[in-house]
């Protein structure tokens, strides 16, 4: 009956427009109070212990991290670097977005911090060479989620902090899925852009002739270029070779690593290359307490939502359910990525995992599923959901930087969730992808 009071209120709570931090919380002691004798002071015993760990310290200061690259300049060359790289092939721009999210994402792990850093630089590129502004924002979205699989990651760090699974190990399970999604958004880019002939590398004209240039000589302006790039981005390039080189070495931790990076990126924006003054670093701090303030309130509050669930027996629940309509792990995994999709589309990535991958533990390892594999495939299914209307965190921040209504976005958004799709299922049944380095 308490299971039942407590989703019924949760999901009429959300359609109703109540923010999800307050219908988690507000689900939760509803049931609580009608349903159990359960001391209500646990609610604020729990919400306190589900932020003070020094595990999730690590989420503020990737945040904040984020914000100071975006804002000193070192996004930026992130964005040059990318397009050294890939500017020769049809979609150039859309191509480089992508790129420099997934460089930007190695940095961050936010999917709306690297949406919202590479939008604003790119967007505007993209609608000069001609794209239809809708498309343009939908590329930014969509390359956005690669943030929280491409290492290092906030979901990894919530679902270790949940799990009790290596936080370090789980950087390492994500580093080939969140390249291979990378790639397919690139692909897909390339394809609509020559079928829609936008921003295509040579464009017909009869008013001037095409000049062959000898494959040598390409090849050399090609390798030039990228050392011009990271000349001037070796500073920023760096940042990644410190922050995963120092965890996967044991010199820091995950959390101790993240504060490296906001020292690091702090110095490099101010002193090297000072596109940030104090004023701006000001702004910035600002910027990430109110940030942090609201991933706080929703992390400790679903905290408190999980734990009670767990008193309630759900995950045994689950279990039960799961393994007795098969004990199939593949078929098993294909239920619950239905079920990852479907609460993507209504909650942010932080209450879902916190939610969600304590519940789904029990099956996991009932089915012998390896629960790094499992991290990946959850942080996939919830990456996709930031783009999933009508809850898509990644799609209101592209809209708003590209200026244009979100409902423009939905005929091109199909395509790249189908492709998106296509990567979750062979991420989903390749573990290899995912355990090729932890094992």
């Amino acid at each position: 009956m308490s299971v039942a009071v407590l989703f019924i209120a949760l999901f009429v709570l959300i359609m109703i427009g109540v923010p999800v931090g307050f219908a988690i919380g507000g689900a939760t002691m509803v049931s609580m109070l009608l349903c159990t004798d359960l001391n209500m002071v646990i609610n604020a015993q729990y919400c306190y212990s589900g932020i003070f760990s020094f595990t999730v310290m690590a989420i503020p200061f990737f945040m904040l991290a984020g914000l100071i690259m975006s804002t000193g300049g070192i996004a930026k060359r992130i964005v040059n670097f990318a397009s050294a790289i890939i500017s020769f092939v049809n979609g150039a721009i859309g191509c480089v977005s992508i790129i420099a999210c997934m460089f930007f994402g190695a940095l961050s792990g936010s999917g709306m911090a690297t949406t919202s850093a590479i939008g604003g630089m790119m967007i505007p590129e993209m609608k000069e060479k001609g794209y239809d502004p809708a498309y343009a924002a939908t590329i930014v979205c969509f390359g956005g989620i690669v943030g929280p699989i491409i290492p290092p990651s906030l979901s990894f760090v919530l679902y270790g902090a949940t799990t009790g699974v290596s936080i370090s190990q789980l950087f390492l399970a994500g580093i080939i899925p969140g390249i291979l999604i990378g790639v397919i958004f690139v692909i897909c880019n390339i394809i609509m852009c020559t079928m829609s002939g936008t921003d295509l590398r040579i464009k017909p004209s009869s008013h001037r002739e095409v000049v062959q240039v000898p494959v040598k000589e390409a090849m050399c302006r090609r390798f030039l270029e990228i050392g011009r790039a990271v000349k001037e981005g070796f500073w920023a390039l760096l940042s990644p070779v410190i922050i995963l080189g120092g965890i996967y070495s044991g010199i820091f931790t995950p959390t101790e690593a993240a504060c490296v990076s906001v020292v690091y990126s702090i110095i490099v924006s101010l002193f090297v290359y000072r596109d940030m003054n104090l004023k701006d670093l000001f702004n910035v701090f600002l910027d990430t307490a109110v940030l942090n303030g609201i991933t706080s309130f929703l992390l400790g509050y679903s905290t408190v939502f999980s734990t009670f669930m767990t008193f309630e027996k759900v995950p045994q629940m689950i279990t039960q359910f799961l393994t007795g309509v098969s004990d199939n792990p593949y078929f098993i995994l294909m239920l619950i990525n239905v079920i990852l999709l479907l609460v993507g589309c209504f909650l942010d990535t932080v209450p879902a995992i916190i939610v969600m991958a304590p519940m789904l533990m029990p099956t996991i390892k009932a089915v012998g599923i390896d629960p790094f594999h499992f991290g990946v495939v959850m942080a996939v299914n919830l990456a996709l959901g930031l783009c999933s209307p009508p809850y898509g965190c990644n799609l209101f921040v592209g809209a708003a930087v590209a200026k244009i209504k979100m409902e423009s976005m939905f005929r091109y958004i199909v395509p790249y969730f189908i492709v998106g799709l296509l990567a979750l299922a062979i991420i989903t049944y390749i573990p290899w992808l995912s355990l090729v380095f932890i094992k």
